[in-house]
């Protein structure tokens, strides 16, 4: 349990210890707030793996966003705390969806599977956008915060000197 625990505290000194090279960037907290959206909304989508290759792939796309923050939001939405965004997108779909399937096919398999991706799928399309949002806005506002709190100690320091 102890090497557990350790693990995990490792991982979170290094998000905090990425977070803040990401805060540190010399680019608009725009930039660093919607690269960190984005990878926000890759890692909420069902795409365990290709997320870093899509994330890839967007940074060649898209020039302009932090790619050090898309992949930080990455790292960030590892699979231990997204097992939690998994259940919830279940539940969002089925909440839209209720418990009665649309399309019956013969194998049960079939059946199964369909019922549930879809569920999970939409689920999961409106979570990545309501949690993208939010997280852009947060990441927005902590970058502003510490630009200025950043420039209002230049500014004192030079004043001292």
């Amino acid at each position: 349990m102890n090497i557990i625990i350790e693990i995990m505290k490792k991982i979170i000194n290094l998000m905090k210890h990425h977070f803040n090279e990401v805060i540190k960037l010399k680019t608009t907290p725009h930039s660093i707030a919607l690269g960190f959206a984005i990878g926000t909304f890759i890692s909420v989508l069902p795409t365990p793996g290709f997320n870093i290759l899509i994330g890839l792939l967007l940074v060649l796309i898209f020039e302009r966003i932090s790619k050090l923050s898309l992949f930080g939001a990455i790292l960030f939405w590892n699979p231990i705390v997204s097992i939690p965004i998994y259940w919830l997108n279940h539940k969002v779909g089925d909440l839209l969806f209720g418990a009665v399937p649309v399309i019956k096919y013969n194998l049960v398999f079939v059946d199964l599977v369909y019922n549930f991706s879809r569920r999970y799928l939409v689920g999961s399309i409106i979570n990545g956008i309501i949690i993208s949002i939010l997280s852009y806005f947060i990441v927005l506002f902590i970058v502003k915060r510490y630009q200025k709190n950043k420039k209002h100690m230049k500014s004192t320091k030079n004043i001292k000197t």
